[in-house]
This record gives structure tokens, C-alpha cells and sequence, in this order.
């Protein structure tokens, strides 16, 4: 079914899906502080996609937008059909993984080329995330007196049907459809936090 659903779109007319993940902190942790939330946006077919994270930090709520962050492909064997996102980060002594899976059981009709073309999409995905981080490198200790983090979160991700049809009705890229995607966090308030230092552990 896989196969036969995907054969009709070429990987360069791949079609764009976003999907957004929750996350809730699991098991034991110390230090430790997640997003609020992430979207990531990637081509119907798989591929590396970007990473679009929401944090709060003085009372003030950031993004962060990671191109090339995440990657979404596909598992199958008979009888069984599954999507999975996976994404690795290092920064310094900071290290995280996320890995979701979830099963391809729906489908979503987009236009290509004035046809119509159907793709087997996975409307929900879950997993975990674990990030760590020695800070061995920092000169001072927080203003209480910690160092170090480390921690688990479980993760839902879930296709974002309307933004991802408006993207593909507008023959949107990954890249266009994350620019709308920030445009609108800006509009909501939510300020780029490229420019910050922050606190947010992942």
C-alpha cells in the first residue's frame, strides 16, 4: 500500500507536512526544563525537515527554528506500515535525542501538477526525547548553585491537518511553509530567540 500510494508523486514535487509535538517530562531528572512545544515541518516523502521549538524564559516566550534538524522516514514489512522521526543535537557538552514512531493510517489528497495525488501520512506519532548536558565548560554555577542536566520526556506529535493543506494549496517548500509557520508565532507575540542565551535544557 505504501509504495502505491507514494509511486505517483516524483521526490522533487514532495508534498509538505507539519506536524506539532507536546511533550511532558518522564521518569527521573534533575536540572531539567523542556520546550513547550515543536512543529516540525518536512516533505510528505521523508527527508531532513526543520525543527521550530517554543520556549518561556523571564516571562517572555521565544522560538527557535532549526533547518535540516529532524529527519522523517519510512519502516515497513508485510502487514506493517510505520513513520518515524528521529533527530540527534550536540551542542558543546549538551546532547539530545528524540525518536517517535507512529503507523501510517490515514491518507491526505494534494495537487500536483493540477492532479490530484494521494499520500499515506501518519496522523500522530509518539516517542521519547533525552537530553544531557555535563556543563563542564561553564566558568560559573547558576544563582542556585546548580550544574549539569539531564532528563527524559515522552512526546506526541501530531499532523497539523490545516496548516499542513494550506501549505500544499499554496505549492509551498519546507522552507516557505516554516516562514509562514514563524510568521504567525510572531503575530501571537512569540519572539525570535536566536539572538538570546537560554536556560531551556534540550
Amino acid at each position: 500500500m505504501l509504495a502505491s500510494l507514494l509511486m505517483t508523486a516524483s521526490k522533487a514535487d514532495a508534498q509538505v507536512l507539519v506536524y506539532k509535538m507536546d511533550f511532558a517530562k518522564s521518569g527521573r531528572s534533575i536540572n531539567f526544563d523542556f520546550y513547550d512545544q515543536a512543529f516540525f515541518v518536512v516533505d510528505g516523502l521523508g527527508g531532513t525537515g526543520t525543527f521550530v521549538v517554543t520556549y518561556r524564559e523571564g516571562g517572555r516566550d521565544f522560538y527557535l527554528s532549526s533547518a535540516d534538524s529532524g529527519e522523517l522516514f519510512f519502516a515497513v514489512r508485510p502487514g506493517a506500515e510505520k513513520a518515524v522521526i528521529r533527530a540527534t543535537a550536540e551542542n558543546g557538552t549538551a546532547k539530545s535525542q528524540y525518536l517517535l514512531i507512529g503507523d501510517l493510517s490515514s491518507k491526505i489528497s494534494v495537487s500536483l501538477r493540477g492532479q490530484r495525488v494521494t499520500l499515506a501520512v501518519c496522523p500522530s506519532l509518539r516517542g521519547t526525547a533525552l537530553a544531557s548536558d555535563s556543563e563542564a565548560d561553564v566558568n560559573f554555577l547558576a544563582s542556585d548553585g546548580s550544574i549539569g542536566f539531564a532528563g527524559f520526556a515522552n512526546i506526541k506529535a501530531t499532523l497539523e491537518r490545516t496548516k499542513t493543506r494550506n501549505a500544499n494549496k499554496a505549492n509551498q517548500s519546507v522552507g516557505e511553509a516554516v516562514a509562514d509557520l514563524v510568521t504567525s508565532l510572531e503575530r501571537q507575540g512569540i519572539e525570535d530567540g536566536s539572538g538570546t542565551e537560554t536556560g531551556t535544557e534540550t
